[in-house]
């Protein structure tokens, strides 16, 4: 069932309010066929994609490096906002892929805030399996853009 219109606003609304705790591990089920490894994400000039697990919203030590760079990114280049948006694959239910992508870009949030990026220049968004990445990109991720 896809979200629309009014029943998307309340949604979002709802799973931003639910994951506003400190980011845990997913309770969905794990995936039967997806590759257990996370691929390493490519950073780019206009984006930095954080890879996460199966059914995780917990940074990996790869993933702090990755956030440690995005820090310096902002500290160098003062972009006007970054905005964060979780994705998810398809392995499981669009209403539970869309909490686990709001938890990554939650704990990607976060994880920026600690480096001493201010919080209100960021901007967290849920994708979930909705929206596809780029083929380089896998889909478990939190994609950190900036303008």
């Amino acid at each position: 069932m896809k979200f629309t219109g009014f029943l998307a606003s309340l949604g979002l609304a709802f799973l931003m309010a639910a994951c506003s705790g400190p980011p845990a591990a997913s309770t969905a089920a794990p995936p039967v066929a997806a590759d257990p490894v996370p691929h390493p994400a490519k950073p780019s000039d206009e984006s930095v994609a954080i890879a996460f697990g199966p059914a995780e919203s917990r940074l990996s030590p790869e993933a702090n490096q990755q956030l440690d760079g995005a820090a310096r990114l902002y500290r160098d280049a003062r972009p006007e906002v970054m905005i964060i948006s979780g994705h998810t694959d398809k392995t499981g239910s669009e209403f539970a892929n869309l909490i686990l992508s709001a938890r990554r870009a939650e704990a990607v949030k976060q994880g920026l805030v600690d480096r001493g990026v201010p919080a209100d220049r960021l901007q967290v968004v849920a994708i979930g399996e909705a929206e596809p990445v780029p083929a380089a990109v896998a889909a478990r991720t939190a994609i950190i853009t900036w303008r």
